[in-house]
């Protein structure tokens, strides 16, 4: 059925066994056959700028399935080149509802949302799409909000917090949602976790253990092996010395078991990553990282000898395998992409738009295909 699917990601085999450890029936990755096409020849966006921070899942239709691809935000007053804040200009928040066919990767306006959001925890379950938290020109919101196939929308029960930038994933029919920024202004970020049955709305959320050490915003979650959830990376915040607030970057991966409402600790990330797409999308036992941000460059930023362009983010895509603890190199995307979902659909991983570097988007959609 996804044959004809367009493909970008030039991405490396993964070279490890078919079944990693003797009776716990978790089958490795096996290596990855990808095809690839100049950037010129990929689909697109409508927008002709990009946008990061969308969000975006798969719904069932009449006619098979469409990619929603919702919200998000860019620069498009933006000085060429532009390094500054005040050469980008003023940044604007979306709210249409964008359909994607992940056949031809054809993109038209469906409809739109009842407020502008980006950066916000999202995913789906049958025809329709469930948005939650994320921020706009006005701040950080708790609104929940499910959008079905046809661009219609309905209010769902609210988070108890505000929070953008979280980390989220859906397991067992069930939205979890971890950490993220309270506020705009905030100078630390969330620890706080909550989970959404989609069966059961109505029902609202439940909060559940919060996350070790210190909160984290911009990491990726992913749901695997074993009913276990693992959230990678990300950033914490801390004030600095004028009380504004600094990140920290992290490579650290943390294990949460929904059966026991504990966390422990997995293996670090071979770098620190900020922002990948997500959430990181499982196949074959492993999840993928996505590119993101290494924060080489916001590093030497505050050390005061940050190189006068920004290199862009990160193109390099990590594979983890739970069953061993083991992070290894996957391949490389054939762009660096930070702030955008990714979207399976089959054997087909869609990165839909993004940012490249900061401040500029691209309204490229990625593709990497799973299959054998």
């Amino acid at each position: 059925m996804l044959k004809n699917l367009f493909l970008l990601a030039a991405v490396a085999a993964l070279p490890l066994s078919a079944q990693c450890c003797p009776g716990c029936g978790h089958h490795a990755p096996a290596p990855l056959k990808v095809e690839s096409k100049a950037l010129a020849e990929s689909p697109k966006i409508s927008d002709s700028v990009g946008r990061a921070g969308m969000v975006a899942s798969v719904v069932k239709t009449a006619d098979g399935a469409r990619i929603l691809a919702i919200g998000g935000a860019n620069f498009p007053n933006a000085k060429p080149g532009a390094k500054t804040p005040a050469e980008r200009g003023a940044k604007v928040f979306y709210d249409e509802i964008l359909s994607i066919n992940p056949l031809d990767g054809s993109c038209a306006v469906l409809a739109k949302l009842p407020y502008p959001i980006g950066y916000a925890a999202h995913t789906s379950k049958g025809c329709c799409m469930v948005i939650a938290g994320g921020c706009n020109m006005e701040g950080h919101v708790s609104t929940v909000t499910r959008i079905k196939a046809d661009g219609t929308t309905e209010v769902l029960p609210s988070l108890p917090i505000t929070t953008a930038y979280p980390a989220f994933v859906q397991m067992g029919g069930k939205l979890y949602v971890f950490g993220g920024q309270e506020k705009a202004e905030s100078v630390t970020c969330l620890s706080n976790s909550y989970v959404l049955d989609l069966k059961d709305t109505a029902a609202g959320w439940k909060e559940l253990a919060p996350m070790p050490g210190e909160g984290r915003m911009l990491a990726a979650a992913g749901a695997c092996h074993k009913g276990k959830i693992y959230v990678a990376g990300g950033c914490s915040l801390h004030p600095d010395a004028k009380g504004a607030a600094e990140r920290t970057y992290l490579k650290s991966t943390l294990c949460y078991d929904p059966a026991t409402n504990t966390w422990s600790t997995a293996a670090d990330m071979p770098e620190t990553i900020v922002a990948p797409a997500t959430p990181m999308p499982a196949m074959r036992g492993g999840l993928l990282l996505l590119c993101g941000d290494p924060g080489n460059f916001y590093r030497a930023s505050l050390a005061g000898n940050a190189p006068a362009d920004h290199p862009g983010q990160n193109t390099t895509i990590y594979s983890f395998d739970p069953c061993k603890n083991v992070w290894t190199v996957a391949g490389k995307n054939s762009i660096g992409i930070a702030t955008a979902p990714a979207v399976k659909v089959m054997g087909t991983v869609f990165i839909i738009s993004g940012e490249t570097h900061p401040g500029v988007r691209t309204p490229v959609i990625s593709t990497i295909n799973l299959s054998k």
